[in-house]
C-alpha cells in the first residue's frame, strides 16, 4: 500500500512537472523579450595579440573580476573569455604573454595555468602554493639550455621554473622568512641570474641571489621599510641592481641599492616642485633610457624619472595637463604617445620621437571622449606599417582605459585626421550595486488629461474647452499615425548581444507602451556611474559618472542605495530618484538627485551632489508626500540623530500621522535596538530607544537581515483548504528575518575535533523587537540566501551532515480565524502564529535568489534563482510548499496541493535565459509590469541580463496566434442569423394573434 502511494506521489508530480512548469520557446522567440550583455570588468591586465596571423587584430587582457578574455579589435567584442571563483581563489595575481605563450597565475600561486591564445583553451595547469592570502609573481626567461622557454614563478615560499610546453617543473628554490613574506619581486640578471626583493607588509624588504640552476645564496639581507605594504607600487629597475618604491605616508621615493643593500634612500617628491595626490605611484619602466621610471604625480601629470650616478632621481621631462603617457618601439626608434584633453568632449594623443623631439603628424589626432568617462588612466597603443601605403608610414590602434571602468578604441583614418573606428566597453555595468526599474511617461496626449479638470478656481465651461482641445489633439495625432502606416514608414530597434554604445533616445522610445512593459532600469554601480537602460532593446539611454561617489563597505559587503522618490506619475512634475554611497573625500554620506527618464542631474546648493556632514548608517524613505509629491529620506548618523533629505519633507514628515520606527543591527555586539522618531513641532528630530535584542555574539554573527519590499502586493489574505475552510496568512509588513552564523565545540570527548557550524533563523517584529520564531539548524552553515515575501521565508543553506544543498521554507499563519481583516498593528498583535516548515533538497549551488513581483499581487508567485552551473531558473512556489503530503488525499488533491517528494526537481524548460548562461551573478532584481500575469526580470553580476517571467502563464493578453479573423467571421454570423431569427419571429407571432 505504501508504495502504491508513493507511485501515485510520483506520478502526480510528474504531471505537474510536464504540464505546469513547460515554459519553453520557440527558435524565433530567443532574444524577442530578454538580452543578455556579456562583460570583463575593470582591466588589470593588457597585451597586444602579436602572433603572425593575428597580429593587432586581437587583445588579451586580464581583470579585477577574475576573468580573462580575448577581445576583437575591430568591435570589441568577445572572442573568448575565461570566468574563475569570484573568490580569492580566482583572483589573478600576474596574467604573462610572450609569443605564443599565455599564462595566468591566480591566488598566491594556488594555480598556474597555461592558454591556448586562439581559442582560449587550457593546455596545462599546475598547482604550487596554498597560501592565497599571498601575492605570486611571474616573467618568461628566453632559453635553457635545452632550448625550451621557461616560466619563472615566485610564490610566498618558493621560487620555481616551469617548463612552458608542458609544465613541468625545472628547478625550485626554497625562500627565506616564507612565513611573513607576501610577495616577491623578480628578475633576471645579465648573468643568467636572478634578484629576488620579499615584501614583509610594515616591517621589511629581503633581498635573495638565486643561481641559474634554482640555488639560494646563503646570506640574505633585510632592510628595515615599516613604511611598505602589500599595495605599494614598487619595481626592479632594469638593471637588476636598484629596487624602486612610492611611500604615500612620506610622499617620497625610496631607492634600495640591491647588490649592498642597507637601508633605503628617500627622495622628496616635493624637490621636484611637484604636488602629489593620492593617484601617485610608479606606473612602470621607461623604455629606451637607461634606470628610468614613468611616476604619475596627479591624474594629468606626469614624471619621466632617472637615476643620478649619487642614486637619487632626477626628472628628465615633465608632462603637464597629460592623463597617460607610453613609449613604444618602432622601427628601431622610440616613439612618445600622449593622452591630453583637447576640450571638454576631445582628446589629443601626440605622437613624438624620442631621439629628435620632433612629432609624428601621421600618428597625432584628435579623439572624441564624452564628459561622463573621466580622465583616460592608461593607454596600450599597437604600431604597425600600413601595408597600402608605399612609405610605410605608421598607422596606430589604440585602446585606452578611462576612470569608469570603460575601454576605448580608437584608429587614425586615411583622410581628414577623423576616426577610422571608434567602439567602447562600458565595464561599469560589472559592478552593479543597486538597481531600480522607473515606469516611462505617457505620451504628450495622454498628459493633457491630467490636466484636463484644471485648477480648483476654473469654471466648467474652461475645463470643457480643455477637454475639446485634448481630444482634437489626439485626433490629430491619430490622422498622423495612418498617414505614416499608410507610406510605410516605421522604426527598427538594432538588437544587439553586446551594448557597448548608448544610442541617441528616439521620442517613442522614452514613452510607456500599452502595457507598462518598458521600463528604464537605474542601476548603480561602485565606480560611481550611473546608467539609464531601456529595458526592451537593453541600450543605454543616459550615463553619469560622479567621481566622488563611491559604496559603502561595511564588514566586507559593498552597498549602494537607490531609491525613487518621485515616480512618473505626478505631471508635470519630473520624476526623482536618488543615490545614496560615500563621499571618497570626506567620509560621509553624499546623495545625488537626477531624472531617471533623461539622466540629467538636480542642481542643488552644493551643486550636483550632496554631502550630508556626517557618516549614515541607515536610510528609510518617508511614505508621505511633501507639496511636489516627492517623498522624502530619512537618514541616520552615526550619532543616532536623524536627518530629512530634502529639506523641504521635513514639514510633510512632522504634519504626518504615522509613526516611524528603526531597527540598527551591531554585528560586532550582536545586538538589534529598535528606535522611534519623535518629530515634534518646533524641536529637531528625535530618536528614542525603545527595544532591544541580543542575539549572542559570543556564539554566532550577524550575517544578513531581510525585509519585506515595499512594492509588494498581497491579493489573497488566506488560503482556502480542501473542506472549504479558510486557513489566514500571518502578514505583517514590520516582520524582518535575521539569519546568524555560528560555529559549535563539540562536548563530547568522543567527538573531540573541529567544530560543527549551525546558523539560525529569526523572525523579529521590527516596531516591538519581539521574536515571533526562532529556527537553528545544527551542522548547515552557509551563505545563506534568503527571499522575504508575503508570509513565507525561503532560504537556501549548505547540509553538512548530508554533505547536500537544501532549501528550508517557513509558511506563517493566523489560524482558522483572522484577528484583524482591516490593518496590522504590532502593538496588537494577533496570537503567535501557526509556523509551517519543510526542507527540500536542492542539489545545484546558487548565486542569489529573488521573488517574483506583479502588479495587484493576483499571480502565483515563482522564486528566480541564479545557479551557478550558469541558468537562471524560474521555480514555482507551490514546489517549496510545506504541507505538501507524503500521502496525497481527496482534498489535498481538490486543494491542488502537489505530493510530497524529498528532492526539487529542476525542469530544463524552467531556465528563462535557455542556452545564455550567466555566471558571478551579484543579484535578481524583479518588477511588477502593466499586465498582471508578468513580472520583469533583471539578473546582474560580470554580465546583465534581462526578460520577462509569467509566472500563472499570459491569462489576461490574448495569444499572438489568435484567429481574430475566424471568432470575428463567427460573431458576425451570430449576429446575422439573431436579426433574421427574429424577423421568423416576429411573423409567427403576427400568425398566431391573427388566428
Amino acid at each position: 500500500m505504501a508504495n502504491t502511494s508513493k507511485t501515485v506521489a510520483a506520478f502526480l508530480v510528474l504531471i505537474y512537472i510536464t504540464v505546469c512548469c513547460s515554459f519553453g520557446l520557440y527558435e524565433d522567440q530567443a532574444g524577442l523579450f530578454d538580452w543578455k550583455q556579456d562583460y570583463v570588468g575593470k582591466v588589470k591586465y593588457f597585451y597586444w595579440d602579436h602572433s603572425p596571423s593575428q597580429s593587432g587584430k586581437k587583445a588579451f587582457i586580464a581583470s579585477e573580476r577574475n576573468v580573462i578574455a580575448s577581445l576583437h579589435a575591430h568591435d570589441g567584442t568577445i572572442a573568448w573569455r575565461r570566468i574563475f571563483e569570484p573568490t580569492v581563489r580566482g583572483r589573478i595575481d600576474a596574467f604573462l604573454y610572450q609569443g605564443t605563450n599565455l599564462v595566468s597565475i591566480h591566488a598566491g600561486g594556488l594555480f598556474v595555468r597555461s592558454w591556448q591564445t586562439l581559442s582560449g583553451s587550457l593546455l596545462w595547469e599546475k598547482s604550487l602554493s596554498d597560501d592565497i592570502n599571498s601575492r605570486a609573481s611571474g616573467f618568461f626567461v628566453s632559453k635553457n639550455n635545452k632550448g625550451e622557454q621557461q616560466l619563472i614563478v615566485a610564490t610566498s615560499g618558493t621560487v620555481y621554473s616551469l617548463r612552458m610546453s608542458d609544465g613541468m617543473e625545472e628547478w625550485k628554490a626554497e625562500m627565506p622568512h616564507s612565513d611573513t613574506i607576501v610577495q616577491w619581486y623578480v628578475k633576471e640578471r645579465i648573468d643568467g641570474s636572478y634578484i629576488a626583493v620579499g615584501i614583509t607588509p610594515g616591517q621589511r624588504v629581503t633581498v635573495v641571489t638565486i643561481t641559474t640552476d634554482g640555488g639560494v645564496s646563503k646570506t640574505h639581507t633585510n632592510v628595515p621599510a615599516r613604511w611598505i605594504s602589500i599595495d605599494t607600487s614598487c619595481i626592479i629597475m632594469d638593471d637588476a641592481k636598484h629596487f624602486a618604491c612610492y611611500s604615500p605616508q612620506s610622499r617620497s621615493l625610496q631607492l634600495l641599492v640591491l647588490d649592498n643593500a642597507n637601508v633605503f634612500k628617500a627622495t622628496e617628491v616635493s624637490a621636484f616642485d611637484v604636488p602629489t595626490s593620492p593617484e601617485s605611484q610608479i606606473e612602470g619602466l621607461l623604455p629606451g633610457m637607461a634606470s628610468s621610471i614613468i611616476f604619475r604625480a596627479a591624474h594629468d601629470r606626469l614624471l619621466f624619472m632617472a637615476l643620478t650616478p649619487q642614486e637619487t632621481f632626477f626628472t628628465h621631462k615633465t608632462l603637464e595637463k597629460t592623463y597617460t603617457a607610453e613609449v613604444v618601439r618602432y622601427a628601431e626608434k622610440y616613439i612618445l604617445l600622449t593622452l591630453s584633453q583637447a576640450d571638454p568632449e576631445t582628446l589629443k594623443l601626440s605622437a613624438t620621437d624620442q631621439s629628435d623631439g620632433t612629432e609624428i603628424t601621421d600618428l597625432s589626432h584628435d579623439i572624441p571622449f564624452a564628459h561622463y568617462h573621466g580622465p583616460p588612466t592608461k593607454i596600450h597603443p599597437f604600431l604597425f606599417s600600413k601595408k597600402k601605403d608605399s612609405s610605410h608610414r605608421p598607422g596606430c590602434k589604440l585602446i585606452f582605459l578611462a576612470q569608469d571602468f570603460s575601454i576605448h578604441f580608437a584608429q587614425k583614418s586615411k583622410l581628414n585626421d577623423e576616426n577610422k573606428a571608434h567602439w567602447r566597453r562600458e565595464e561599469a555595468l560589472a559592478y552593479i550595486l543597486a538597481v531600480q526599474m522607473v515606469d516611462l511617461p505617457v505620451s504628450e496626449n495622454q498628459a493633457k488629461f491630467e490636466d484636463e479638470f484644471g485648477a480648483k478656481e476654473e469654471d466648467i465651461v474652461a475645463m470643457f474647452f480643455k477637454r475639446l482641445k485634448a481630444q482634437f489633439s489626439q485626433l490629430k495625432s491619430f490622422t498622423h499615425t495612418l498617414i505614416e502606416r499608410a507610406l510605410g514608414h516605421h522604426h527598427h530597434h538594432a538588437k544587439s548581444l553586446e551594448a557597448i554604445e548608448e544610442e541617441e533616445p528616439q521620442e517613442e522610445d522614452l514613452i510607456r507602451d500599452d502595457f507598462n512593459l518598458h521600463k528604464i532600469i537605474i542601476v548603480a554601480t561602485a565606480a560611481g556611474k550611473l546608467y539609464g537602460i531601456r529595458s526592451h532593446t537593453g541600450k543605454i539611454a543616459w550615463q553619469q559618472f560622479i567621481p566622488e561617489l563611491t559604496p559603502f563597505n561595511r564588514y566586507g559587503d559593498q552597498k549602494l542605495v537607490l531609491i525613487v522618490q518621485r515616480s512618473t506619475a505626478h505631471f508635470p512634475h519630473e520624476p526623482q530618484c536618488t543615490v545614496l554611497g560615500v563621499n571618497q573625500k570626506t567620509g560621509n554620506g553624499l546623495l545625488v538627485s537626477f531624472n531617471p527618464v533623461t539622466g540629467a542631474l538636480t542642481m542643488g546648493k552644493q551643486g550636483h551632489s550632496y554631502d550630508t556632514g556626517f557618516k549614515v548608517l541607515q536610510a528609510e524613505m518617508i511614505t508621505d508626500l511633501d507639496s511636489e509629491f516627492l517623498r522624502g529620506i530619512i537618514l541616520i548618523d552615526d550619532k543616532i540623530q536623524a536627518h530629512v533629505y530634502p529639506a523641504s519633507s521635513e514639514s510633510a514628515l512632522r504634519e504626518s500621522h504615522m509613526q516611524y520606527f528603526f531597527h540598527l543591527i551591531n554585528p560586532e555586539t550582536g545586538i538589534m535596538t529598535g528606535y522611534r522618531l519623535i518629530p515634534g513641532q518646533q524641536s529637531k528630530l528625535a530618536l528614542e530607544e525603545v527595544w532591544n535584542l541580543d542575539l549572542q555574539k559570543s556564539q554566532q554573527t550577524i550575517t544578513g537581515v531581510y525585509g519585506k519590499r515595499a512594492v509588494e502586493h498581497v491579493h489573497s489574505q488566506g488560503r482556502v483548504l480542501g473542506d472549504r475552510s479558510v486557513l489566514y496568512k500571518y502578514l505583517n509588513p514590520n516582520l524582518v528575518a535575521i539569519v546568524a552564523e555560528g560555529e559549535e565545540q563539540q562536548q563530547s570527548s568522543v567527538s573531540k575535533g573541529s567544530p560543527t557550524p549551525f546558523f539560525s533563523v529569526y523572525l523579529v517584529d521590527g516596531v516591538t523587537g519581539h521574536m515571533v520564531y526562532h529556527q537553528t539548524h545544527k551542522r548547515s552553515r552557509g551563505p545563506v540566501k534568503v527571499v522575504h515575501s508575503e508570509n513565507w521565508i525561503v532560504y537556501f543553506y549548505y547540509n553538512e551532515k548530508h554533505r547536500r544543498h537544501e532549501m528550508g521554507v517557513l509558511e506563517l499563519y493566523e489560524g482558522k480565524e483572522q484577528s484583524n481583516s482591516t490593518a496590522f498593528s504590532s502593538f496588537s498583535p494577533p496570537p503567535p502564529p501557526l509556523v509551517l516548515r519543510q526542507s527540500y533538497i536542492f542539489r545545484e549551488p546558487l548565486y542569489a535568489m529573488e521573488a517574483t513581483v506583479t502588479e495587484k499581487g493576483i499571480a502565483s508567485k515563482n522564486i528566480i534563482i541564479a545557479l551557478k552551473i550558469g541558468g537562471i531558473l524560474s521555480l514555482p512556489k507551490a514546489l517549496l510548499d510545506p504541507r505538501r503530503p507524503v500521502i496525497p488525499t481527496q482534498e489535498t488533491m481538490e486543494e491542488g496541493t502537489i505530493p510530497y517528494v524529498p528532492e526539487i526537481p529542476l525542469s530544463a524548460e524552467a531556465f528563462v535565459n535557455y542556452n545564455r548562461s550567466v555566471f558571478n551573478v551579484n543579484g535578481v532584481f524583479t518588477s511588477p509590469a502593466g499586465l498582471e500575469s508578468t513580472s520583469l526580470v533583471f539578473v546582474y553580476g560580470i554580465d546583465i541580463f534581462y526578460t520577462r517571467v509569467m509566472p500563472s502563464r499570459m491569462f489576461d493578453v490574448l495569444k499572438e496566434d489568435f484567429d481574430y479573423l475566424f471568432i470575428g467571421g463567427v460573431l458576425g454570423l451570430m449576429i446575422l442569423f439573431s436579426f433574421i431569427t427574429q424577423k421568423f419571429a416576429a411573423k409567427k407571432a403576427l400568425k398566431r394573434a391573427w388566428k
